[in-house]
C-alpha cells in the first residue's frame, strides 16, 4: 500500500517591537508657532491692509498650515494660526502677500515691498512614521492567505487617542478604495496603503480587519502608524508598541491522488 503524506499549513505570528523598526528618520511635525522677526523693516510703514501669510506646503502631501495676522502702524502686530497643518518634515518657509486696494475692491501683489516683515516657523515635538522590520526567515505563501493583526500594545498614549495601522509592500485585493469627492485640496490622502486596525491605544473590541494576500515571499513587514483616522501625523517619538501579525495560509483546493486514495495528514 503507497501512502502520500500531506503537510497541514501552519499559522505563523510575525512579532513587531518598535524599537526593533528600522524608521526612516524623516520627522512629521505640525506649525505650533510663527514667531515675528521684524514687524516691518526699520519701523517704515509697509502694509496699508494686513497682507497674505502664506505658509509652504508640507514635505508629506499633509494639511497645509494657514495663518492671519493684523497689523497696526502699518506693521504686522499679531499672527494667528487657524490650522496647524501636518506631515511637515522641516520648517515651512513663510510668504508674505501684500493686499492693495483699488479697483472696486482689494487685490493682492505678489511682489511686495523691499521693506516687509520676517518671520520664522516653529514645529511640534518630532514624530516617527513608517517602521520596517527585516524577517529572520522569508515567509513563502504558496496558496492565498489571510493577514492580519492578532493582537496590539501601545504604549505612553492616551486612551482617548486613535491609531491608524496602515501596511505597505504586501500585495492584496483585498480593499477597494473610494474616490474623494470633498472638493478639499488640503485633504489628507486617507487612500496610501491598506488599513489594518484602527482604534484606541487600549482596544476594547477584537480586530476583525483580514486581508486576502496572494502567493508571494514575504522577507519584510512595512507599517505606517499615525494618530488619527487619516493623514501623515505620524506619532511621539516616546510611544512605545508591540504588533502580532498573524498570518494564517489556506489549505490547498485541489489535491491531486495519483492511482491511490489513501492519504494520512501529518502536521510537521
Amino acid at each position: 500500500m503507497a501512502t502520500r503524506f500531506i503537510n497541514t499549513k501552519v499559522d505563523k505570528y510575525i512579532q513587531l517591537y518598535s524599537n526593533f523598526g528600522k524608521n526612516e528618520n524623516i520627522t512629521y511635525d505640525r506649525v505650533v508657532e510663527i514667531e515675528i522677526i521684524d514687524r516691518g523693516s526699520g519701523g517704515v510703514s509697509v502694509f496699508s491692509l494686513p497682507p497674505n501669510i502664506i505658509i509652504s506646503e508640507s514635505e508629506t502631501g499633509g494639511v497645509r498650515t494657514t495663518v492671519t495676522c493684523t497689523i497696526a502702524d502699518g506693521k504686522i502686530n499679531t499672527i494667528t494660526i487657524t490650522n496647524q497643518g501636518s506631515g511637515y518634515t522641516n520648517n515651512p518657509t513663510v510668504t508674505i502677500q501684500s493686499v492693495v486696494a483699488g479697483g472696486g475692491g482689494a487685490g493682492t501683489d505678489n511682489d511686495p515691498p523691499a521693506r516687509t516683515a520676517v518671520f520664522k516657523a516653529y514645529l511640534t515635538v518630532k514624530k516617527r512614521r513608517v517602521f520596517e522590520w527585516d524577517l529572520e526567515n522569508a515567509i513563502e505563501i504558496n496558496e492565498n492567505g489571510v493577514f492580519q493583526i492578532a493582537d496590539r500594545v501601545i504604549l505612553n498614549a492616551n486612551n482617548t487617542d486613535i491609531f491608524s495601522m496602515r501596511l505597505f509592500e504586501i500585495s492584496t485585493q483585498s480593499v477597494i478604495n473610494t474616490t474623494d469627492k470633498s472638493g478639499n485640496s488640503n485633504q489628507p490622502s486617507f487612500n496610501q496603503g491598506r488599513v489594518i486596525d484602527i482604534g484606541n491605544a487600549i482596544r476594547t473590541t477584537p480586530n476583525d480587519i483580514k486581508l486576502e494576500i496572494q502567493p508571494q515571499t514575504i522577507n519584510k513587514i512595512v507599517i505606517s502608524i499615525d494618530e488619527g483616522i487619516s493623514g501623515n501625523k505620524g506619532i511621539n517619538r516616546d510611544i512605545e508598541f508591540y504588533i502580532s501579525l498573524k498570518i494564517v495560509e489556506k489549505e490547498p483546493s485541489v489535491i491531486e491522488y495519483g492511482a491511490l486514495n489513501n492519504i494520512n495528514t501529518s502536521q510537521i
